[in-house]
């Protein structure tokens, strides 16, 4: 099943809620990086890809973006890319 980047992050505990949240869900994700850990130890040092199966992408992107959408007086986190 080809897997596909539905959110790209720097932020490592929000990723993590991600991952948790589709899984949630009953949509599998898991987390990547360009980087491993042993070249780039430091957290928040890494762009982090969330990749859902291609079949579940839209359902995903809907669920984070319910979640995650900024309320009134809010602004949006522009480091985060959603794809």
């Amino acid at each position: 099943m080809k897997q596909i980047e539905i959110h790209r992050t720097w932020d490592g505990g929000k990723a993590e809620q991600m991952k948790t949240l589709l899984q949630d869900y009953d949509i599998s994700c898991y987390l990547a990086s360009h980087l491993t850990q042993s070249v780039m130890p430091f957290a928040g040092q890494e762009e982090i890809r969330v990749m859902v199966p291609e079949a579940k992408a839209e359902e995903a992107r809907r669920i984070l973006e319910n979640f995650f959408d900024s309320g009134p007086g809010e602004e949006p986190d522009h480091q985060d890319e959603t794809s």
